[in-house]
């Protein structure tokens, strides 16, 4: 059996986890298969939100399909650009496809409780909080918040995805996007200001899933979005399952092109670099003073802080299989350096032991020692992660530009929301930050 490159980060996490080779693993996802229903109610930009997340991300770990039914005849009510009317036309240019016989994962989102299937995950969403639960529930808001309609698609994929995979379960995920103390009350999401100028480094899985919330903002005038989009690495069919902004027809472009494309048919003003950022980069007058960080190497953070950024807003993902719904998002200014951060940190030699494992043996002589040892030390990856990541981090991004407080730092796994730990909120100094008015409600 050949390697499907395209799941082999996915793979992995089966593989590492489960003691079992890339056949069988490859074997199990493309038996997985996900229906989301749509149901009358879903007629929000956030339920909306919800469904193109949840058909985008499943169908890179659902890879069996992920078919779109009920009212797929609903106006597309969605700020990402995507040439279709229609929710159902729009869910099927992000991934959705039909599938024989009953699906092993079923999500629902504005079905209503008299239609409820039993089994079945039912996201939800209130100002700036979001989750998914295992009953119906009524408080979900009219919806004008994107960002937590893909903090609550991707939380009910990572709840289908854990159950398929044999794990204990809490179907009562939340997370709240925008934490405050309990004598405060966040800000509607109509009165906070949206960014208006930023700089993207690293353009992988959590650099698109930052595209992708971005995009779903609703922007009076996106040109006031100025964008510099900075990378230097090519698009592989490794980073298919993972990256949501990759089809096969990318493959072999550079990863600043796709998100150029992408954000240039939202109406972003974009500058692309295909080049890795350097130490001895300067930022002149006019660049963006404030960057989101997509990076995976500690190297390249600790390079960040000359460059002349007021404020850095980085997330970080595991990279073993026993961490792979692991995530953090950080805040970095001239009080917390993202030098000093990571003053102590080294990245991790790639472990060739690894290829020492039966598993490994196997698919060398499949693919040869490199091929091996490449896929032996990627990291794992699973996509809701990024994109539930990636909610935070452009939340954390509208409360500095907003001029509110945040954590400075938050650590959790989608797998148990309830243990995250964060830090206290603070005001952080971004002198340069600016905005592009309030969003369009």
């Amino acid at each position: 059996m050949a390697l499907d490159r395209r799941l082999s980060r996915v793979s992995k996490i089966l593989v590492d986890a489960d003691d079992i080779g890339f056949p069988d693993a490859e074997a199990r996802l493309k038996a997985l298969t996900l229906e989301i229903a749509i149901g009358p109610q879903a007629t929000s930009p956030v339920a909306h939100a919800a469904i193109l997340t949840a058909v985008s991300v499943g169908s890179r770990t659902f890879a069996g399909g992920v078919k779109v039914t009920g009212s797929l005849d609903l106006p597309l009510k969605s700020c990402l650009p995507l040439a279709a009317k229609t929710i159902g036309g729009a869910a099927r240019l992000v991934g959705a496809r039909t599938f024989d016989g009953p699906p092993r994962q079923r999500i629902e989102i504005g079905m209503g409780a008299e239609n409820a299937v039993e089994g079945a995950l039912f996201p939800w969403w209130s100002g700036w909080r979001a989750g998914v639960d295992a009953h119906p529930r009524t408080g979900s808001d009219a919806g004008h918040n994107p960002l937590t309609g893909i903090a609550a698609g991707a939380m009910a994929v990572g709840a289908a995805f854990d159950a398929e995979r044999g794990l204990k379960v809490t179907t009562d995920r939340e997370i709240d996007l925008w934490p405050v103390s309990e004598t405060e009350t966040p800000p509607d999401f109509a009165e906070v200001f949206l960014p208006g100028a930023l700089w993207m480094i690293g353009l992988g899985n959590l650099g698109q899933a930052y595209i992708w919330a971005l995009a779903s903002l609703p922007y009076e005038d996106p040109q006031k979005l100025e964008l510099v989009l900075q990378d230097r690495d090519r698009i592989s069919e490794d980073n298919w399952g993972t990256s949501v902004l990759v089809h096969e027809e990318v493959f072999g472009q550079l990863k600043t092109k796709a998100a150029e494309a992408f954000t240039t048919a939202r109406g972003f003003n974009v500058r692309r670099v295909d080049r890795r950022l350097l130490q001895n980069d300067r930022l002149e007058d006019d660049d963006p003073r404030m960057a989101l960080s997509g990076v995976d190497r500690v190297e390249a953070r600790k390079g960040m802080a000359s460059t002349g950024f007021d404020c850095i807003i980085d997330a970080g993902l595991g990279r073993t299989a026993d961490q792979a719904d692991r995530f953090r998002v950080t805040v970095f200014d001239q009080h917390s350096p993202i030098d000093r951060h990571f003053a102590k940190q080294e990245d991790e030699p790639k472990d060739e032991k690894i290829l020492e494992r039966d598993t490994y043996k196997e698919l060398e002589a499949d693919i040869g020692r490199c091929g091996a040892s490449e896929i032996g030390g990627a990291s794992t990856a699973v996509p809701y992660v990024s994109a539930l990541a990636a909610a935070m981090a452009v939340a954390r991004l509208i409360a500095v530009v907003s001029n509110c407080p945040c954590p400075e730092n938050e650590v959790g796994r989608v797998s148990n929301l309830s243990k995250r730990r964060k830090a206290p909120s603070r005001s952080f100094s971004a002198r340069g930050a600016s905005h592009a008015g309030h969003p369009t409600t």
